[in-house]
């Protein structure tokens, strides 16, 4: 029988090269091969659907003006002026969207803002804050959505520490909608200016949505002055949302302008 003689170094290189072309090719897949399937994605804030996977089906959430930021370096601008709110009372009307709970305010309120009027179309929660002030996160962040137009809206941001109860949000904390679709109302009527803080300084910049599609249309207003709720309020939050937060982004040369 003839014996087939092997060139151990041959076959090594061989290997070598077999190994090397794998690598390119996988390599390769993973650059032009999305890591989610977009036709079946719902965005979340952990594991496959969280935040980091948002841009492989939302292109926006890449973007270079993206919310939330840490609020830092602010320039004080003498040419603003108090944010000019006029709020009506309203029914409470709550519903758990699988993202956040969302109070949607009835039609008639709205933000001055710069001249123009700003419709208020719901409010909402992030546990904990999604913006920080100087590197600092707070328990619970408040967004007040306004719009004027589909290509401009106006967020005010509430921060939230642990303090004494909230007069404003013990009318429905007792009552938060614990499972997606989970709707709460009440013929109580609140009236959302009793939630703003005392104080009427805020940061302002521009940016975007802080979740999907991430839209850059929004002029931010973070209060900054937080408003205090109690330990117990903020537990029945945290216990429904589950770190619903984005990671601050980039400021990419943004300024953040700021009134006190």
């Amino acid at each position: 029988m003839k014996r087939l003689k092997i060139n151990h170094n041959s076959q090594f290189l061989q290997l070598l090269f077999i190994a090397l072309a794998l690598s390119l090719t996988l390599g390769s897949c993973k650059k032009d091969d999305p890591k989610v399937d977009c036709s079946t994605f719902h965005w979340g804030y952990g594991g496959d659907e969280g935040p980091n996977f948002w841009s492989e089906c939302t292109p926006d959430c890449s973007g270079n003006i993206q919310s939330p930021i840490n609020i830092t370096g602010a320039t004080a601008d003498a040419t603003l002026t108090d944010l000019e709110t006029h709020y009506e009372a309203v029914p409470i009307e709550v519903i758990n969207n699988g993202h956040t709970i969302e109070f949607e305010y009835e039609a008639g309120s709205k933000l001055t803002l710069f001249g123009a009027d700003y419709e208020l179309l719901q409010f909402h929660f992030h546990a904990g804050s999604e913006h920080t002030i100087n590197g600092t996160q707070f328990p619970l962040e408040i967004h007040l959505v306004h719009k004027k137009s589909a290509t401009e809206l106006a967020v005010i941001g509430i921060m939230c520490e642990v303090g004494a109860e909230n007069d404003f949000l013990k009318s429905f904390t007792d009552n938060l909608p614990a499972a997606t679709n989970d709707h709460f109302s009440s013929a109580t009527t609140v009236n959302l200016g009793d939630l703003l803080p005392n104080s009427t300084g805020y940061y302002t910049y521009g940016g975007s949505l802080t979740t999907p599609p991430c839209s850059e249309a929004v002029t931010w207003l973070v209060m900054s002055e937080p408003i205090q709720i109690s330990a117990d309020q903020l537990a029945k939050f945290t216990a429904i949302l589950h770190d619903n937060f984005r990671p601050v982004q980039s400021l990419n040369g943004r300024t953040i302008k700021e009134h006190s």
